[in-house]
């Protein structure tokens, strides 16, 4: 459905420390079976890029991502939210933030 309105779908990643836009599946397997991969949100970013590290990006970081190269829109499956008891520890997803 995506394609046929001329959309382009691309899976973001990181992989040995580089960001990817359009993963291929050779890369997707990778993060799906490594076990040393980490889950990226916006503020890890900078660290898991110098430490050469991998993972899956959460909302937050997809969006730094979309942004660099330039695509205005990104459909996701679900953001983060508001934690439990979060009125008492500020526990907020960085994917509302970054929005």
């Amino acid at each position: 459905i995506v394609m046929e309105h001329g959309a382009v779908p691309a899976t973001v990643g990181i992989v040995k420390g580089k960001m990817h836009v359009g993963l291929s599946e050779s890369d997707l397997e990778y993060l799906a079976e490594s076990k040393e991969t980490v889950k990226i949100s916006r503020r890890d970013l900078p660290y898991v890029l110098s430490k050469g590290l991998s993972g899956g990006t959460t909302v937050s970081a997809t969006m730094v991502a979309a942004h660099k190269v330039g695509i205005p829109v990104l459909v996701t499956g679900g953001i983060g939210g508001v934690h439990r008891d979060g009125q008492n520890t500020l526990d907020i997803s960085t994917d509302l933030t970054e929005l």
